[in-house]
C-alpha cells in the first residue's frame, strides 16, 4: 500500500490519540488539511495562529497530553510563538507543525523562506524538518516523545508532504516509553531535612501536577501538617478545600511570606525564580511522595501542627486585609471585582474549567479564590506571564471536556488581544461563558506606574462596548452594571450552551 508521507503522518497522530488540529489555513498546510479531511480528523480553524498555539497548549496544560497545531510558513511560525514560548515556560505537552516551500527551494529565496526550526529551537525540547519522506513517521515518532514533557516543533516541506511512500519503504519505529524515577537517595534527603525542621513548607509546582503525584503530594503535607504553596501562575493541586493550602505565593499584590519564615523549603519542582525570590530550596522532590509518606513514618517524623496553625493565621491577617483594600475601594453601587470572586464561589461548578486570564482582575482571583484551593482543572496563563491566551484556552477546555462548564475570567485589555476568535468558538461549537472586568485600564503596570511616578504612562485604555462585540461577531453579548445582577446572569450563562460574554464595568484597582 502506498500513501503520501502526509497521509502516513496523519494515520501516525490518529494512533496517538489526536483528535484534532488548531489552525489557520495557509498554502504551506494545503496537503496536510486534505489528509485531515479525509482521514476525519477535525481541523480547529482559528483567526490567528496565536489563538491556535494557545489553544494546543492549553489542551496539554488541562490534559497532560500533547495537543497539536499546526501553522503555515514564515511569519505564520513567528504568530505561534507566543503558544509555543507559553508551553515552554510551563513544561506543557504540545507539538506544532509548520509546512514550509519545497526542500529544493530552502535557502534560495522561497515564498516565506525561514528557518522555522532554527527560530523555535531555544523554546522545544525537540526542532526538526523533515527532509526525507520515508522519516516522516520517525520524526513524528521522537518528536511526540519530547511533546510528553514540553514542546517539540516538525517543519514539513510541501515536497514531502506530497511524496508518495510505499509502506514497506516507509521507517517505523517503536513508540517508547519515558519512565522518571526518584531515588530512595533523594527520599532519604528529605527525611533527614524534616526531621530536624521546625518550619516546613512545600514549594509545589507544574511539575508535580504533570507528574501525576498531585494527591499523593497534598495527602503527605495533611497527613504532617505541613503548609504547601503554590507559584502564582503553575499548575493547582487542590481540587477542594485544605487546611495545608495556604494559597499562592509571588503575586505581584502579595501574600505571607512563609518561605522567609521557614526553616526548610521543599520544592516540588526544578525552578526558582523571582516568585520565591529566588531563595534556592533545602531539597527538590517532584516525584515520591508516597515512598516519603512512609519514609518518614518509619522514623517516627514529626508533625507540624503549632506551624501550620501560625502559617494559617498569617493567611487570614493577610486576607483580612485584602478585604479593607477591598472596601475602600467600592464606589456607591457599583461593581467591583470582589463581588466577581462572590459570585464565582458560590455558582461555579466543582468541576468547571476556570480560565483566568489578564492582571488585575487575576490579582483578586488568586488571592481570594484559591486561599483554600486550586483544582488542576483551573488554569492560568503560566510561568511566562503571558496575557491574551484565554479565547484559545477557553476552546481548548471545550475540546477537551464536552459536558463541563467552562469559564474565562479576563480583563478588558487581555481579552482584546484575540476578541475576534469569538466568532471562531461560537461558528465551530466550543460555547464557554466570558466574564471580562472592564476598568479601561492595564491595571498591576498603572498601579505600578501610580507609585513610582504619580501617575499611569500607556496604561489607560479606551471604552469598548464589549457586549455589543460579542454580539457583532454572532455570540451573546450582555452588560451587567449592578452587582446584585451578576449571580443570576452568570448561572444563565453557562447554562447556555452559547459563546456568552459578560461585560462587567468595574471599580476598585489591585488587592495591595
Amino acid at each position: 500500500m502506498s500513501k503520501t508521507a502526509v497521509e502516513w503522518f496523519v494515520d501516525g497522530l490518529r494512533e496517538r490519540g489526536v483528535t484534532w488540529i488548531s489552525t489557520l489555513c495557509g498554502h504551506g498546510l494545503d496537503p496536510l488539511f486534505l489528509a485531515a479531511r479525509q482521514a476525519g480528523l477535525r481541523l480547529v480553524d482559528t483567526r490567528n495562529e496565536q489563538t491556535a498555539a494557545f489553544a494546543a497548549e492549553a489542551f496539554g496544560r488541562l490534559t497532560k497530553r500533547p495537543g497539536v497545531c499546526a501553522v503555515s510558513s514564515g511569519v505564520a511560525v513567528a504568530n505561534a510563538m507566543s503558544g509555543l514560548v507559553n508551553a515552554w515556560f510551563d513544561s506543557a505537552p504540545m507539538l506544532l507543525i509548520s509546512g514550509t516551500a519545497d526542500s529544493d527551494k530552502l535557502g534560495l529565496g522561497a515564498f516565506q523562506d525561514l528557518d522555522q526550526s532554527g527560530l523555535t529551537n531555544p523554546v522545544t525540547r525537540f526542532s526538526a524538518i523533515v527532509n526525507s519522506p520515508a522519516h516522516i513517521l520517525t520524526l513524528l515518532n521522537e518528536a511526540w516523545i519530547q511533546a510528553q514533557s514540553g514542546p517539540a516543533h516538525l517543519v514539513l516541506p510541501m515536497d514531502v508532504q506530497r511524496a508518495i511512500i510505499a509502506d514497506e519503504a516507509l521507517g517505523k519505529p517503536p513508540a517508547a516509553e519515558t519512565v522518571l524515577k526518584t531515588s530512595s537517595a533523594q527520599v532519604q534527603t528529605v527525611v533527614q531535612l524534616l526531621t530536624k525542621a521546625k518550619r516546613p513548607v512545600i514549594v509545589t509546582g507544574s511539575q508535580v501536577y504533570y507528574s501525576g503525584e498531585s494527591q499523593d503530594l497534598l495527602a503527605f503535607a495533611e497527613a504532617f501538617s505541613i503548609p504547601i504553596q503554590t507559584p502564582i501562575w503553575d499548575r493547582g493541586i487542590v481540587d477542594s478545600d485544605s487546611p495545608a493550602f495556604l494559597g499562592v505565593l509571588g503575586a505581584a499584590t502579595g501574600g505571607p511570606d512563609l518561605l522567609a519564615l521557614s526553616d526548610c523549603a521543599i520544592h516540588a519542582s526544578e525552578t526558582s525564580d523571582y516568585r520565591t525570590n529566588y531563595r534556592p530550596p533545602a531539597a527538590r522532590l517532584v516525584r515520591g511522595w508516597r515512598a516519603l509518606s512512609q519514609a518518614l513514618t518509619d522514623e517516627g517524623g514529626p508533625g507540624f501542627s503549632p506551624w501550620l496553625a501560625e502559617a494559617r493565621r498569617l493567611q487570614s491577617a493577610h486576607l483580612d486585609t485584602v478585604g479593607s483594600i477591598a472596601a475602600g475601594q467600592i464606589v456607591g453601587s457599583r461593581t467591583h471585582a470582589t463581588h466577581i470572586m462572590a459570585t464565582l464561589e458560590q455558582w461555579l461548578p466543582a468541576d468547571a474549567v476556570l480560565i483566568i486570564d489578564g492582571g488585575s482582575i487575576g490579582q483578586w482571583a488568586h488571592q481570594l479564590l484559591t486561599a483554600r484551593r486550586y483544582p488542576g482543572h483551573w488554569l492560568t496563563c503560566g510561568r511566562s506571564g503571558v496575557v491574551g491566551y484565554g479565547i484559545g484556552a477557553a476552546m481548548a477546555a471545550r475540546l477537551a471536556y464536552a459536558d463541563r462548564a467552562v469559564v474565562l475570567l479576563s480583563g478588558d485589555g487581555a481579552f482584546t488581544f484575540n476578541a475576534t476568535d469569538l466568532e471562531a468558538a461560537q461558528r465551530q461549537g466550543l460555547h464557554f461563558t466570558a466574564i471580562v472586568a472592564d476598568d479601561q485600564c492595564w491595571g498591576i503596570t498603572h498601579a505600578g506606574h501610580l507609585r513610582q511616578f504619580g501617575q499611569g504612562i500607556s496604561t489607560q485604555l479606551g471604552p469598548i462596548q464589549f457586549d455589543l462585540l460579542a454580539r457583532a461577531l454572532g455570540c451573546t453579548g450582555q452588560r451587567i452594571d449592578y452587582p446584585k445582577d451578576l449571580g443570576p446572569r452568570f448561572r444563565d450563562a453557562i447554562a447556555s450552551r452559547q459563546v456568552t460574554l459578560l461585560h462587567v464595568p468595574i471599580t476598585g484597582g489591585n488587592p495591595s
